[in-house]
């Protein structure tokens, strides 16, 4: 058997990261960070091949977690693919801009988003 992809969530919010977890966990191997430190503290241990990345969170943005991420030789490869609640055009550009490898708004709809994960791992292979 093929050992599970692995994705990580980074959102402060329990509820979203909870739905994430319920509608990923039957294919993926899902870890859950509530804040940006959380989320590197894991990657000492793991490596995703996803990062799931809410932009809006206190203490540290997504945009700073992704840059971090970006600036970090071991991890500057990895997709990442922004979640957020806003619809502004300048966001979903700013996420292009960077290098994300896409974005999805909330509140997540769970065919369309577990599609939306799929198609990134299917268009990979």
């Amino acid at each position: 058997m093929k050992n599970k992809k692995q994705i990580l969530v980074i959102d402060d919010v329990s509820t979203n990261l909870r739905f994430v977890a319920e509608v990923l966990k039957d294919t993926y191997s899902v870890s859950l960070a509530k804040s940006g430190d959380q989320a590197f503290k894991i990657m000492e241990k793991i490596v995703p091949d996803l990062i799931l990345l809410d932009v809006k969170m206190p203490e540290m943005d997504g945009f700073e977690v992704f840059e971090k991420i970006l600036a970090d030789e071991n991890k500057k490869d990895i997709p990442v693919v922004f979640l957020t609640a806003d619809s502004l055009e300048e966001y979903e550009e700013k996420c292009t801009l960077m290098g994300a490898k896409g974005y999805f708004r909330k509140p997540l709809s769970y065919a369309p988003f577990v599609k939306f994960i799929d198609d990134i791992f299917s268009s990979e292979e």
